[in-house]
């Protein structure tokens, strides 16, 4: 991508760009969730898997299930760094309502709780040279610390005074902002976030799509479509993958929203996100319940094609339908 010290975004909006647009927003506005109790719920659910999701993409291990507890306060085993990673990311996803996606001191601030106790340079810029590497081979050069400055305000004011929909204008912010690598750790869960952000503001029902977990089921796509716009020089392919992602991940609202999940049903499959062997056993022990409970909720999972077992039942796994 060729930039100087400042950013010029490249795209064009073809067919293919207006149909997902016209779908997207025809989706959003059948959603309808009322019920206040219902959406704090799925909201905070929502959360937990953004950051489980968003870390997982960064090989941090931690499971979605110890996400959720580490929100609720609970102790959990793991490595200390790891655990640290997620408590920054829940706290930043908790207070996200509070910043503006058009402030770079709030991107800055937000850089700063996400990377706490990590780097000393937290909620500044790099002063230094990056590069993205794939086995051991540099595949991305940065643009030079000297240009993060003057890059990253030219960003902001391209989004300050743009009238493009907002969904593109997320998806151009993300390739551009990863593209600039402006920080020493920590771009990439910040470019998600704000990518959640500028969606949250475009529409409230994106508070509960969590936009980080079908990022992360197509986390190879996700990674490629960024490399081939840094060749191609223009931001139209992560456009079009990430109006596909928003695409899919509404779908999978909708469906959902014909079956709700109770507490144990969500915590069933947040194990088996986790550990697609586990047993139905060690469920009802993890979860201190009778394992007939665990089983009733299985087959209330099976029979609305939630989960299904592929295999035998001594060999085989559980596999979450999508």
């Amino acid at each position: 991508m060729n930039m100087f010290d400042k950013i010029e975004p490249v795209f064009y909006i073809d067919d293919e760009i207006e149909d997902l647009l016209e779908n997207i927003n025809t989706k959003l506005s059948i959603i309808k969730i009322n019920d206040r109790q219902k959406r704090k719920y799925m909201v905070t659910k929502a959360r937990v898997r953004s950051v489980h999701s968003s870390l997982s993409i960064e090989d941090i291990s931690i499971s979605l299930f110890d996400v959720e507890n580490l929100l609720q306060n609970k102790q959990i085993l793991g490595k200390k760094d790891e655990i640290q990673a997620v408590k920054n990311g829940l706290e930043a996803y908790n207070n996200i309502s509070k910043y503006d996606y058009k402030s770079e001191k709030d991107l800055l601030k937000v850089q700063q709780i996400m990377m706490k106790y990590f780097d000393e340079d937290n909620g500044k810029y790099r002063t230094h040279g990056e590069g993205v590497k794939k086995e051991e081979v540099i595949i991305y050069i940065a643009p030079e610390s000297i240009l993060v400055p003057s890059l990253m305000k030219s960003l902001f004011e391209y989004i300050k005074k743009s009238a493009l929909n907002q969904m593109i204008l997320a998806a151009i912010f993300h390739y551009y902002f990863v593209a600039i690598h402006p920080f020493s750790d920590g771009n990439g869960r910040l470019a998600r976030y704000w990518l959640t952000l500028m969606l949250i503001k475009y529409h409230k029902n994106f508070e509960f799509i969590p936009i980080e977990e079908e990022l992360y089921l197509n986390e190879e796509e996700y990674y490629s479509s960024i490399t081939q716009c840094h060749i191609n020089h223009n931001a139209n392919i992560f456009i079009k993958f990430l109006l596909r992602i928003i695409n899919s991940s509404i779908d999978k609202i909708i469906k959902n929203s014909n079956f709700a999940l109770n507490d144990i049903q969500n915590k069933i499959i947040e194990l088996v996100i986790n550990d697609n062997k586990i047993t139905q056993q060690e469920i009802a022990d993890k979860l201190g319940v009778n394992v007939r409970t665990i089983k009733r909720n299985f087959k209330v999972l099976i029979e609305n094609c939630i989960i299904e077992r592929i295999g035998s039942d001594k060999t085989g796994h559980w596999q979450i339908l999508k």
